[in-house]
């Protein structure tokens, strides 16, 4: 039997955040520079008050694009010429306005495995990671949990011959 794996050995540290007065413009550049697709929002007093991410972005323009209740996938019509545009004002829009409220949140000695049920419970492609006195301490994405995986499958095919692989939960 393993050693559980905890939060704080598997977590990202650098937690690259934005306010909600970031202009959503700047943000999605943020992003992109940083190669993340989401970030904690932090408030006036630097406590994080939501999360922001390219599928809020994605949403808002969604919701623009199909808000014309008229339009379906049998009447095919384009709204009228007046219509705002999706991307009428977005740039400067503030984050605040359209991040998602809360963050999803583990202790830095949560295990792995509830790290991960707290992900596929709640749909969600990251958690943050926080001390007892909720300081924001890391960042846990789907991309880190794989990367544990793969280097427990490696360490597993290094021990065990082929043919005799453990899950990687044992």
């Amino acid at each position: 039997m393993h050693e559980p794996v905890l939060a704080e050995e598997i977590m990202t540290r650098t937690v690259r955040k934005l306010t909600v007065k970031t202009r959503v413009g700047d943000a999605a550049e943020f992003l992109l520079r940083h190669g993340i697709s989401g970030a904690p929002v932090v408030g006036a007093h630097g406590r994080p008050v939501g999360v922001f991410t390219m599928n809020d972005l994605a949403r808002h323009v969604q919701s623009k694009m199909v808000e014309t209740p008229d339009r379906t996938l049998e009447r095919r019509e384009m709204p009228p010429p007046d219509a705002a545009s999706p991307w009428e004002g977005l740039r400067e829009a503030q984050v605040g306005t359209l991040m998602t409220v809360g963050l999803v949140t583990v202790f830095q000695d949560a295990t792995v495995e509830e790290v991960i049920r707290s992900m596929v419970s709640q749909k969600i492609h990251r958690v943050f990671v926080i001390s007892e006195d909720m300081e924001l301490l890391g960042v846990i994405t789907t991309m880190d949990v794989i990367k544990w995986m793969d280097r427990q499958a490696a360490a597993e095919r290094r021990a065990h011959p082929p043919g005799q692989l453990r899950t990687l939960l044992d």
